[in-house]
């Protein structure tokens, strides 16, 4: 259903783009191959799109009521994802070559900013009820969104908290910030109350770092086969993950040995091996897992106090776990 409505709405607007960036947004989308032919239908999983359309029939409005929103927020999660594939150097995005390295990185990166100029003009176009403090709010999280990206950057592993706390306040700016705008969103055009939004907020925020978490420990662990990306691609760039700073804030023989492998320049698949089995024996990927549930199970305790429908309550409560925990 969510697709059903919002996927037209993303290829209408990436059509209207200059047509170089419009071929490399759509490849991103899934929408074109490499040559510009049609794909596959494309569009990713459309996480906050389904959370917005979940939200708005829990206070009474259609998924039509949020489609230029949740149309929105997709388009700006997909332009972070195509800049933070340039960021990293990672070359695969869904088992294909990131757009980066199919139309090279400075293309790509006009195509991103590109996605991000259409997803503002959306939500600043839409007149419906509550479209002051919904455009204001999405402004808010574009510059959270960036503000962590930059943040990201000054993260360091090493003994102590310090580096724990600035990858949380990376996570909450990061991760977080487009899922809680995408369930409160809702609620402010049906003129919630404020204890409504306010569980709303607590709900994305939390339910941002319960998924980063998660997927930390998916890059270490995962499945290629399931996120289309290789294997370890964060410690091979010596990106510190929670698993990785949380082995590496307690002294420890398992820890001190990382530390050694983390300061080499090895990357090969022994080395990266040897690094994932010292983050795991030093307790990272234990207090990684354990974290993830924790902020989940807060997560759904918040939604429980928006006061949405029985039926939307429940269907979010699937959701977030789905999303968390990769069940589809």
């Amino acid at each position: 259903m969510v697709r059903s409505t919002v996927l037209p709405v993303i290829r209408r607007q990436v059509s209207t783009l200059e047509p170089s960036l419009a071929r490399v947004c759509g490849y991103h989308l899934g929408f074109v191959d490499e040559h510009g032919e049609p794909g596959g239908g494309g569009g990713g999983k459309m996480t906050r799109a389904a959370l917005m359309a979940a939200v708005a029939g829990g206070v009474g409005l259609r998924p039509e009521d949020v489609q230029a929103q949740a149309a929105a927020v997709e388009l700006l999660h997909s332009a972070t994802l195509l800049h933070d594939d340039i960021a990293d150097g990672d070359e695969l995005r869904r088992g294909r070559p990131a757009a980066w390295k199919a139309f090279g990185t400075g293309l790509a990166i006009h195509a991103g900013n590109a996605l991000q100029a259409l997803a503002l003009r959306m939500v600043v176009d839409d007149p419906g009820p509550g479209s002051t403090e919904i455009a204001r709010s999405f402004a808010e999280a574009t510059g959270l969104v960036h503000a962590g990206q930059a943040r990201e950057l000054t993260v360091r592993p090493g003994p102590g908290t310090a580096g724990l706390a600035v990858y949380e306040q990376v996570v909450l700016e990061k991760a977080s910030a487009l899922l809680e705008w995408s369930l409160r969103t809702p609620a402010v055009r049906a003129g919630r109350p404020e204890q409504s939004l306010a569980a709303l907020r607590d709900a994305g925020r939390h339910l941002g770092i319960a998924l980063q978490v998660a997927n930390d420990v998916e890059d270490v662990w995962g499945d290629p086969a399931v996120t289309g990306k290789p294997i370890r691609g964060d410690i091979a760039r010596r990106n510190p993950t929670f698993p990785v700073l949380a082995a590496l804030s307690e002294a420890s023989p398992a820890g001190d040995r990382l530390s050694r492998l983390w300061h080499t320049d090895g990357a090969t698949a022994e080395h990266l091996q040897a690094m994932a089995d010292l983050i795991e024996e030093a307790g990272g990927r234990g207090a990684a897992e354990q974290l993830s549930r924790h902020h989940l199970e807060s997560a759904l305790e918040h939604l429980g106090r928006a006061g949405l429908s029985p039926a939307a309550t429940a269907e979010l409560t699937t959701l977030f776990d789905r999303i968390v925990n990769r069940a589809v």
